[in-house]
């Protein structure tokens, strides 16, 4: 360990491997305890002296978490088949690099509060969440691959959403990932200090087996659930030559077994831009296949859609009844950047130009609607499922259903997709909410308020499940308390670090 840590450039490249490493705990892979991994990499920050070392260090760490873990986003540009392929390169180490920054700067200020030549762990876990706080609110939010995400492997660790929340959880991980490299301190109080970290881990590691031990799901039997995903390529969803035979494909999914529910109350959910083509143009071909399909009237048909009004194009989603009428509209609030709109287009012209002619509009925020039977559904649209704060402002007392849309074939066969559905798991696990989530080429589930997978259509395969819906449950304590629980977290753990300070000053005067 010597050489490495006297070699600067080593000791940097062994925090890259370790961050690297550490991204197959996620999803799809999920091996849990390569989370000690990513602690050692934080533990090897410690040891740089200066503060630009440390900046290098943490920044390495970073780049290796998000690098590899967000290498599937240069899937889009080979989707895309056309100029924008040269920019894969760009964007799969760019976004990286920037990312990666927030973990830097964390190091760098635990570093300056640090008193003694090593920089403090606890104070780096600190910041390094406060950090990824940071990113998920900073210049439209980026709370993607958080290292929460690791704990929506288990069925038993997931459960932690809904007693601290997502940023909580993220203390949690840093902090159970140094936890063996707490014993390598030089310090007489260190396993004083283990065992400080450890109690709260240990009771929140013990609720969150007690909460889906006993786990209360009441299912509602006149109540289903549809979903339906046609596994649709990219490239051939905008051709028009297969425009037909695409929506062909989506009816006879819908179609199948429909004699079997009669009777129901019954959402059947297509996936996000569905087909080539806009509202209000399409709006008598959403009539014929509406009818055609709902032939139950208390049926109710779910489709995404692009919508024109004037000059502006949205992305949306539109519920249609047995009369095939649109009987409520929903517009994408929360747009992706460089996806969907092009940030300060009008002050950088022709590099917009380049990436793309139009921008998408930001819908408004609209009433949820409200289905017999069914109760109050809240809709989001692609990643708006992971703006916590902005869900929670849409919710009503009566919300009993996510419906979430999205069309991941941008992605492939890589782990976006997974990654994706383990988010949208958090959330209905954080609000205690079932959710249904319907993607064009996977992946597509119906989730309890437990984050458990009722029903299931896998990752580049075609399919249609019908599963009914559980209840909400009544609340959850993150959704009680909310970030009252991050913030009592964060001064624990600043407490642990004063008292460790305090000890080592007595100690070394001892020595004296």
């Amino acid at each position: 360990m010597n050489k490495y840590y006297k070699s600067k450039f080593l000791c940097n490249i062994l925090i890259f491997c370790s961050a690297s490493i550490a991204t197959f705990s996620i999803p799809p892979f999920s091996f849990f305890f390569l989370i000690f991994v990513l602690g050692f990499g934080i533990y090897l920050i410690t040891l740089h002296s200066s503060l630009k070392q440390t900046f290098i260090a943490g920044w390495f760490l970073g780049f290796g978490w998000f690098a590899f873990g967000l290498y599937w986003i240069g899937s889009a540009f080979m989707v895309a088949d056309t100029y924008h392929k040269v920019l894969m390169p760009l964007a799969i180490v760019i976004l990286p690099s920037i990312l990666a920054i927030f973990w830097g700067l964390a190091c760098v200020f635990a570093k300056l509060l640090t008193k003694k030549n090593q920089s403090s762990l606890f104070l780096i876990i600190v910041f390094l969440t406060l950090f990824e706080y940071l990113r998920a609110k900073l210049f439209t939010g980026f709370p993607w691959l958080m290292p929460s995400i690791i704990l929506s492997s288990n069925d038993y660790l997931i459960q932690i959403f809904a007693l601290v929340g997502s940023f909580t959880a993220n203390l949690f991980v840093f902090t159970f990932s140094i936890l063996p490299f707490v014993l390598i301190f030089n310090s007489k109080s260190k396993y004083i200090i283990f065992g400080l970290l450890s109690i709260p881990i240990t009771i929140l590691l013990f609720s969150s087996f007690f909460r889906l031990y006993n786990k209360d799901i009441r299912v509602l039997d006149n109540n289903l659930i549809t979903l339906v995903q046609p596994n649709i390529e990219q490239k051939d969803k905008w051709n028009l030559e297969k425009r037909n035979a695409n929506l062909n494909k989506l009816t006879q999914l819908s179609l199948q077994n429909i004699n079997e529910y009669r009777g129901v109350n019954r959402i059947i959910i297509w996936p996000e831009t569905s087909f080539e083509g806009t509202i209000p143009n399409e709006m008598e071909l959403l009539s014929v296949i509406s009818k055609r399909i709902l032939i139950d009237q208390r049926a109710i048909l779910v489709v995404g859609l692009l919508r024109v009004d004037t000059n502006k194009l949205y992305n949306s989603l539109v519920f249609l009844n047995s009369k095939g009428n649109i009987i409520h509209q929903y517009d994408k609030v929360h747009l992706v950047p460089f996806g969907e709109y092009i940030p300060f287009r009008n002050k950088f012209t022709t590099i917009a130009n380049f990436l793309s002619l139009k921008d998408f509009s930001s819908g408004n925020i609209k009433p949820n609607f409200t289905l017999k039977g069914l109760g109050n559904i809240l809709t989001l649209i692609c990643y708006e499922i992971l703006f916590t704060e902005e869900v929670i402002s849409r919710l009503s007392k009566n919300t009993n259903l996510l419906i979430n849309i999205t069309n991941d074939a941008w992605f492939g066969k890589t782990i976006g997709p997974y990654q994706h559905l383990a988010l949208a798991k958090i959330k209905a696990v954080e609000l205690g909410i079932p959710l249904a989530r319907v993607a064009n080429t996977g992946i597509s589930a119906l989730i309890s308020p437990y984050g458990e997978e009722i029903t299931k259509i896998p990752l580049y395969e075609s399919g249609v499940r019908t599963a009914k819906l559980t209840l909400p449950l009544k609340n959850t304590i993150y959704r009680r308390y909310g970030e009252i629980i991050f913030i009592v977290s964060i001064l624990f753990l600043i407490f642990i670090n004063i008292m460790c300070d305090d000890k080592f000053r007595r100690e070394l005067k001892n020595e004296k």
